[in-house]
């Protein structure tokens, strides 16, 4: 019997299985539209965290939206308060915008708070953005009106009370104004559907 043949009549059970001569190389895991996500770090809910990038222009865009409208909704409370105290109304174009940009540097710390809190899935840290904005323009906000009012002795009655609710007015309409940017910036670095991602991902232990 020839070697071929004594090779292809050998018992199969006792032939030395022959090593593959390269490996396959490591398949990556690919997500959405052929996006390869292996060096991507994750939030823990299988979705890739936004990049800091995304974080600063989402913070800095929804300072500027909500600080300006903040400051307007201010500016129409301030026109009311002077018109309750029969003061003169020095308002300007300049000086509505000078309030804007004041409004809008010091709603960063809660559009900062929301969209590093929507990447690090870290809630205290919107947190503080909002207490920090509600007490530093809160503040700031009070001791300016009650400094314009002091050149205006208050009758009691109801032009008093009409100024301690426009006074309250000031006061919700800074909370709501940070809790706003909180939001919208969490949802702006997020992505569509950002609260609802975020949310779950916040519930997660």
């Amino acid at each position: 019997m020839s070697r071929d043949e004594t090779t292809l009549t050998a018992d199969p059970t006792t032939q030395t299985p022959v090593a593959p001569t390269s490996a396959a190389p490591p398949t990556a895991v690919v997500r959405g539209a052929g996006a390869v996500t292996d060096d991507v770090p994750e939030r823990g809910d299988g979705a890739p965290r936004p990049g800091w990038g995304r974080v600063v222009g989402a913070a800095a865009g929804t300072a500027v939206v909500v600080g300006v409208g903040t400051a307007l909704v201010a500016r129409v409370l301030m026109r009311l308060v002077a018109d309750v105290v029969d003061a003169e109304t020095g308002f300007s174009v300049v000086g509505t915008l000078g309030i804007a940009i004041v409004f809008s540097v010091l709603m960063v710390p809660a559009a900062a708070g929301g969209a590093i809190e929507a990447r690090t899935r870290r809630a205290v840290v919107g947190l503080v953005g909002v207490l920090t904005t509600s007490v530093v323009l809160g503040w700031g906000t009070a001791t300016t009106a009650l400094v314009d009012l002091a050149d205006h002795p208050l009758r009691e009655g109801r032009e008093l009370d009409l100024v301690a609710l426009l006074l309250v007015g000031f006061g919700a309409t800074v909370v709501v104004g940070a809790v706003t940017a909180r939001r919208l910036a969490r949802r702006w670095t997020l992505g569509r559907g950002g609260d609802e991602v975020s949310g779950r991902s916040l519930a997660q232990p």
